[in-house]
């Protein structure tokens, strides 16, 4: 019974409201099975655990906060990623997989079964009551379609457990794994069952909470993801077979469409603001996020406190940004050397200059004294940082009632943007795509930050596009640039390389930081080595990668699992 009792705590992040209504249930170890479900208080309660396991930042006392994609050709930590340097292939006798929290772990799926198998104990004293039943139940199937796409994502085919159940049902705990277009198909069928339930964003009376648009969003992650792997590990042994991902795909495109037809979100004026504010209820692109509050409730996070946290942006990130003027660097007549940090932002897409810090950057405002940021920090020689730190998430702010930065700067986890790329993905993967696709969504995001937009029949050539390792056409090279742009640092670029089976970017080679002497980086000596060209190799010392193409993309199964459970087949190429 101990897993049940997380159903019933309490969010003080997402539900500082119901805090007094809480202290009037009956203590945890009277609460029984037959008596707990009977409101809408209760499946309130008892859904308020879930959205921990929701992104966030860390706590203080953490010490630093990694930022989202710094274990990626993006984004870099103080050492490689296990995963695309080949460091973690050792077979695991229990537990986990590539990378913290990734084990073969069934706790949230049978605790969100736990609750949806007693979703019809309640019941409602009114229309308005029932409205929050729905709402409830409705987050209950979104939750548990959550926990079954993280473990698809880690495992690809695994068991499919509809309800509850206990060490007697043989069925169950001696299940097979079922294949993963059905368990892709499991999840949408939960999301399509929330969404029914779900109320729309402005109905829901005490945001951030799960919202029916969040639920249309969620349903098109899941399927360009499912419909884009089919595609791209199609004819290999973790494709499925006979398929190219066509059905998910269509799926994708239409779930994202209803976001957008919704008329419930637009794009926030300001694109560099979005990622630096304290408390989100008033944002118009936001669909879902993590507010923060130091002070009145103790719970506030490290982000503004370690810079650069131990965090640093990679030399092909920033390489992807375009030039103002809508043309890739190399065939515009802006410098795209990168060579020096005093001028690499001039004449490129200004969303770069949200991204990275450079010399006369704002680092700190404080009684009217304004800090400017000089050169990048490698004073610890752990900061893992490549001499690009991170502009974006810098509240720069001096908080006076904790004297020090702020430590109240929210979190975004879903936002209106990602329905726009992921609408323009699904149609140009489908091969579909027209200038009307275009300039409903991508070209949104173009003209936020007074970029041209993308016309379809007239789409420059680069000679540096990414090599994916196979080809592309070129409104799918430019859309996937678009995605990488817009949501870079934003947790999304793992999934995206393994969905796209884009080894090619980073194996048999090593990222790559700032150019070192430019007479900005190089203020500050440093030990590690450079490339022939002068840019900063922060991995060196580990050598290139070593990506397995077939053991990199999906986790094993303990072995002793496989023990206990004769049924379960390891994992291809384990």
């Amino acid at each position: 019974m101990k897993n049940i009792y997380k159903l019933l705590i309490l969010s003080a992040i997402f539900s500082l409201t119901s805090c007094e209504d809480y202290l009037d249930k009956p203590p945890l170890d009277e609460i029984s099975e037959v008596t707990f479900y009977q409101n809408s208080n209760d499946l309130r309660t008892a859904v308020n655990g879930f959205y921990n396991d929701l992104p966030g930042w860390q706590a203080l006392g953490v010490g630093f906060n990694t930022l989202p994609d710094s274990n990626t050709d993006m984004g870099l930590t103080e050492n490689p990623s296990d995963r695309l340097s080949g460091l973690a292939y050792d077979l695991p006798t229990s537990g986990s997989g590539f990378g913290a929290g990734s084990a073969w772990s069934w706790v949230e799926v049978r605790e969100a079964n736990f609750l949806i198998d007693r979703l019809d104990e309640a019941t409602a004293t009114d229309e308005a009551d029932q409205n929050l039943i729905d709402q409830y139940s409705g987050e209950a199937y979104f939750f548990r379609a959550y926990y079954y796409f993280d473990l698809l994502v880690r495992y690809g085919d695994v068991p499919i457990f509809p309800n509850s159940f206990t060490a007697d049902d043989e069925e169950f705990v001696f299940a097979a794994r079922d294949p993963r277009d059905e368990v892709a198909d499991f999840i949408i069928s939960d999301l399509d069952r929330a969404i029914g339930l779900l109320l729309s964003f402005p109905e829901i009376p005490d945001n951030p909470r799960i919202s029916k648009e969040a639920a249309q969003l969620f349903k098109a992650s899941v399927a360009l993801y499912e419909g884009t792997w089919e595609k791209y590990h199609n004819n290999t042994p973790l494709g499925v077979e006979g398929s190219e991902g066509t059905r998910f795909l269509e799926i994708a495109a239409g779930a994202a469409l209803d976001v957008m037809n919704s008329g419930v979100f637009s794009l926030h004026n300001d694109y560099e603001s979005l990622f630096n504010q304290v408390g989100l209820a008033n944002n118009n692109e936001v669909m879902l996020w993590r507010d923060y509050d130091a002070v009145s409730l103790g719970v506030a996070n490290v982000l503004q406190k370690s810079w650069p946290n131990r965090s640093g942006y990679t030399k092909f990130a920033v390489d992807s940004y375009l030039a103002a003027d809508g043309l890739p660097t190399a065939l515009s007549d802006v410098d795209g050397s990168n060579l020096d940090l005093n001028t690499i932002e001039i004449g490129r897409d200004p969303r770069l200059a949200a991204l990275i810090m450079v010399p006369g950057d704002v680092v700190e405002i404080r009684d009217g004294e304004t800090l400017l940021w000089e050169f990048p920090d490698f004073s610890d020689a752990d900061t893992g940082n490549t001499g690009y730190e991170s502009q974006k998430y810098r509240n720069v702010f001096y908080d006076e009632a904790v004297d020090d930065f702020s430590q109240n700067t929210s979190r975004i986890i879903m936002r209106y943007a990602e329905a726009l790329l992921i609408y323009a993905e699904a149609k140009a993967e489908l091969g579909t795509i027209t200038q009307s696709d275009l300039d409903i969504s991508i070209n949104l995001l173009r003209n936020r930050v007074s970029m041209p937009g993308i016309t379809l029949n007239n789409i420059a050539i680069d000679p540096n596009w990414p090599d994916y390792g196979y080809n592309l056409t070129p409104i799918q090279y430019e859309v996937r640039r678009e995605r990488s742009v817009e949501l870079m640092a934003e947790g999304f670029r793992t999934n995206d390389l393994l969905r796209w089976r884009a080894h090619a970017l980073f194996n048999n080679d090593q990222p790559r930081g700032a150019f070192y002497n430019d007479g900005v980086v190089n203020t500050v000596a440093i030990e590690t080595p450079l490339d022939s060209d002068g840019f900063i190799l922060p991995f060196s010392n580990f050598g290139n990668y070593n990506f397995d193409p077939i053991k990199g993309y999906l986790n094993p199964i303990p072995t002793d699992e496989l023990i206990l459970n004769p049924n379960l087949v390891q994992t291809p190429g384990w």
